[in-house]
C-alpha cells in the first residue's frame, strides 16, 4: 500500500499513524491471516523478499497452530483425548510460551479456554448465554495445569483443548521482526490486527505514532503513543461481543468463572519489545481488572495503558511521556 503523503493502517484494536516516504525502497503487502487483516510495510534494499518471507512465515505458523484447521498440530493435540502428542519445535515453543505466561499471571491468561469459547460462540451468529450446568462441565476441562509438556511431547487431561489465538499474533510479530532484520531491514511497520510492531524509527530518528482505539467508536482514537523499536498490543471488549438484556458479553474469558470477564476495563494496551508476552498480558490484565492490573504492572515492570469504563485512563509511569490524550471524552487518572 504506497502513498506519497501519508499512510493510515487500521487494526482491529488499534491504529498506526505515520507520514512521509524516504529514499529507501519500500515494500508493502496487505493480506488476511489468523482471522484478521494484516499489513507489513518494510523499507530497505531487500524489502520485497523480506515481506514475502514474512507473509509465508505467518501462513505456515497459522497452518500449525490454528485449532479450527483439522490438519493442524493443535487440532491433532486437541483430538488426542489424553494421549501424548509430539509437536514440531515451533508449535512446542509457542505452547511453552503460552503456559509460561499462564503460570506467571496465575491463569488470568489461559490457553485452555477453548471449551468456553466453543460453548459461548461469541463472534458468531450463534452466540448465547449457556446454562450454568454447561459452564460447570466445561470448566472441568479448563486450566493450564491440565497440560504437561516435556520438550516437544505434550499430554493433556482428556477433554482439555488448547487455543493459541491469545498469543499467536504476538508470537508471529516477534519472528517476523527477526526475518526483517535478517534481510537488513532497519525500518518497518508490522500490523497484525491489534498487534503492531514498529521496527526501528521513522526517518531522521523520529518515533512512530501508534493510536489507541476509542472503545466506544472503533473509527476514532482516544490517544496516541510515541514509540520506536517495540510492539504495541491492544485487547478490548469491543472487538467481539454480543449483548443481551442490556449486558455486554465479550470474547475474553475468565477461566475461573467460565464467563466472559466482568471487569471495570474497556481495553488494555501493552508496550513491549516482546510481542508474545505483550499479547498474553493484554488478556491477563483485562481479566484482572484495574486494581489488580495496576499492581501486576508495577510488580513486573509492564508498560501499559488501561482504559476504564468510567472513561478514565491509567498510564504506567514509564509511558506517561509517550502517551498523549487526544479525546475530550476521556481523562487521565489522577
Amino acid at each position: 500500500m504506497k502513498r506519497k503523503l501519508c499512510v493510515l493502517f487500521l487494526a482491529i484494536a488499534g491504529m498506526v499513524l505515520t507520514s512521509g516516504c524516504g529514499a529507501q525502497k519500500q515494500a508493502s503487502q496487505d493480506f488476511y491471516a489468523m482471522d484478521t487483516v494484516m499489513n507489513i510495510t518494510a523499507y530497505g534494499k531487500d524489502a520485497d523478499a523480506a515481506v514475502v518471507e514474512c507473509v509465508q512465515y505467518i501462513n505456515d505458523l497459522e497452518a500449525k497452530i490454528s485449532r479450527t484447521r483439522e490438519e493442524s498440530e493443535i487440532a491433532a493435540l486437541n483430538r488426542a483425548d489424553g494421549e501424548t502428542t509430539v509437536l514440531s519445535e515451533q508449535t512446542a515453543d509457542i505452547l511453552s510460551d503460552a503456559l509460561t505466561i499462564a503460570d506467571r499471571t496465575g491463569g488470568a491468561f489461559d490457553p485452555t479456554v477453548a471449551p468456553l469459547s466453543d460453548l459461548w460462540k461469541i463472534g458468531t451468529e450463534e452466540a448465547r448465554i449457556p446454562k450454568k450446568k454447561e459452564i460447570r462441565e466445561a470448566l472441568e476441562t479448563v486450566g493450564y495445569q491440565h497440560v504437561s509438556q516435556d520438550g516437544t511431547s505434550v499430554a493433556m487431561q482428556a477433554g482439555t483443548r488448547i487455543d493459541l489465538g491469545g498469543i499467536g499474533k504476538g508470537y508471529a510479530a516477534d519472528h517476523v521482526v527477526e526475518i526483517l532484520r535478517k534481510h537488513g531491514v532497519e525500518r518497518a511497520l508490522v500490523s497484525l490486527g491489534g498487534n503492531i510492531y514498529a521496527v526501528g524509527s521513522k526517518e531522521k530518528g523520529l518515533n512512530w505514532t501508534i493510536a489507541i482505539t476509542d472503545p466506544d467508536d472503533e473509527q476514532a482514537y482516544l490517544g496516541t503513543l510515541s514509540v520506536s523499536d517495540t510492539s504495541v498490543v491492544t485487547s478490548g471488549d469491543y472487538e467481539r461481543y454480543f449483548e443481551q438484556d442490556g449486558k455486554r458479553y465479550c470474547h475474553i474469558f475468565d477461566s475461573t468463572t467460565g464467563y466472559p470477564a466482568e471487569t471495570d476495563l474497556r481495553s488494555v494496551t501493552v508496550v513491549s519489545p516482546n510481542s508474545t508476552e505483550a499479547d498474553g498480558y493484554t488478556t491477563a490484565l483485562f481479566v484482572m481488572g484495574h486494581d489488580k492490573a495496576v499492581e501486576f504492572c508495577e510488580k513486573n515492570g509492564i508498560q501499559a495503558v488501561l482504559v476504564c469504563d468510567d472513561h478514565t485512563i491509567y498510564v504506567t509511569d514509564d509511558l506517561k511521556d509517550a502517551f498523549h490524550l487526544e479525546s475530550t471524552e476521556y481523562r487521565n487518572e489522577e
